[in-house]
């Protein structure tokens, strides 16, 4: 009884203080866990490694609070002098992981790496590199699209000497990364394109997108590589998702525009067997995913009529109010120009392509130019698409040639009227020649 009895007062005292057993055989107590905030003494009493292990156990537990993040950018730009390859490394990457934005900041971290390329006495931990600092560094300049060109370069050399240290997708996401750079790196994407296609096994879905995508950025094309890509994805096309399908798509049909006829390649099979993965998730793409599928499509010269016409055709009609939703913004009317433009290139029409050119057509009337200045390009795509179509539009006409001239006193009504009162200039001020040779033929069309 006396044993019942104290079994009772425990329970209830588990029950009252929140807490449970552990394993049946320690009581740990519930207690909320609560966010410090670090004061200013803290942060600057840190030295470099202690700040990096600062740094990573704040993204460790989702503190990405700005305040937090300043104080450690201020601490490293005062530390930013004495730190080695390896340190710099480490804290370029958890900055760039958390998003901080100072250009000042990744500044002073490329200068220093290059002061400690230049003399290896300065790495604390020998003049040797390591392959995980080149990758830390490497994916922490791409993510944040801040970069010293000629410390990316230098950076290639070492990555080749260490190639044997570096996994399969670190290679593929150090390819991402300097595919989002305009750093002219051949000999790296030759290294990646030589050592990764035995290892594409080793890549998740979203790494074997992401690689055709970097190779179609960088218009570096290498038959290997494309060839064991399109054998893997097709291998594991059941754990693609909607975004990884579109991306490999993507990124094949770019490779595929900008191939020489000697170099021409067909990849008919794997492009019907993703499609067919795509339409399975469909429902799972906004309006712009479904844009960017159909122009993908058309430039793979790939019609299948179940596919364009009673699929994406219908979906893009269904969800065409989230691109006008974007209202004067100069994505809604990029987006719908090159809706337009690619349902013009169709081999044929159907009810639904036709009845969907007009609503995009009334689309554009609605929304009006955007308030920042037009890409003359999706100018010139829609009045190419406008004469393709036989629908040419004197309303639409005109507002597309609005935005190249503005007439005179029509600046409250185009991308103009945002801007300072005084001379405005106009669209063939601003484009370059090849923007001019586009708006030239797309108009020379209309004659």
């Amino acid at each position: 009884r006396e044993m019942w009895g104290c079994g009772m007062v425990v329970r209830r005292a588990l029950a009252h203080e929140n807490v449970f057993l552990a394993s049946g055989l320690q009581l740990r107590a519930m207690t909320p866990a609560r966010r410090r905030t670090l004061p200013y003494e803290e942060v600057e009493a840190m030295d470099a490694v202690m700040l990096g292990r600062a740094a990573r156990r704040s993204l460790a537990e989702g503190h990405l609070v700005e305040e937090r993040w300043q104080r450690y950018a201020t601490r490293a730009v005062e530390l930013v002098d004495g730190l080695s390859f390896c340190e710099t490394a480490r804290l370029a990457a958890a900055f760039s992981t958390a998003r901080v934005l100072d250009f000042d900041l990744y500044t002073r971290f490329s200068n220093r790496t290059m002061d400690c390329l230049r003399n290896p006495g300065l790495n604390s931990a020998g003049p040797k590199i390591q392959a995980a600092d080149l990758r830390r560094l490497a994916l922490a300049f791409g993510r944040v699209r801040s970069f010293d060109t000629e410390l990316m370069k230098e950076l290639v050399p070492l990555i080749e000497q260490n190639v044997e240290d570096f996994r399969p997708r670190d290679l593929a996401r150090i390819a991402d990364a300097y595919a989002r750079m305009p750093v002219q790196s051949p000999e790296l994407f030759a290294l990646v394109a030589d050592a990764l296609p035995a290892y594409l096994y080793d890549l998740e879905p979203p790494e074997l997108a992401g690689l055709c995508r970097s190779f179609a950025q960088v218009a570096i094309y290498s038959a290997d590589l494309v060839d064991a890509l399109c054998i893997e994805v097709r291998k594991r096309l059941r754990s693609f998702g909607a975004h990884e399908c579109l991306i490999f798509l993507e990124g094949l049909s770019h490779l595929h525009a900008g191939l020489d006829e000697e170099f021409n390649r067909s990849d008919t099979d794997t492009i019907a067997d993703v499609a067919e993965q795509l339409v399975r998730v469909l429902s799972t793409l906004g309006a712009s995913e479904l844009v960017r599928a159909f122009s993908t499509f058309v430039r793979l010269d790939h019609y299948e009529p179940q596919l364009m016409h009673n699929r994406l055709v219908p979906a893009l009609a269904l969800k065409l109010n989230q691109l006008q939703q974007g209202g004067s913004s100069g994505t809604s009317f990029t987006q719908l120009t090159e809706l337009l433009h690619s349902l013009s290139l169709l081999p044929a029409q159907s009810h639904a392509s036709a009845e969907l050119a007009t609503a995009t057509i009334t689309a554009l009337l609605r929304g009006g130019l955007p308030r920042s200045r037009p890409e003359p390009g999706a100018v010139a795509l829609a009045v190419a698409a406008l004469v393709q179509l036989g629908q040419e539009d004197e309303e639409l006409l005109r507002l597309l040639c609005s935005a190249v001239i503005p007439a005179s006193g029509q600046q409250a009504t185009t991308w103009g009227a945002t801007r300072a009162r005084g001379n405005v200039p106009d669209m063939l001020a601003l484009a370059s020649d090849e923007e001019l040779m586009q708006l030239r033929r797309a108009f020379g069309l209309c004659s």
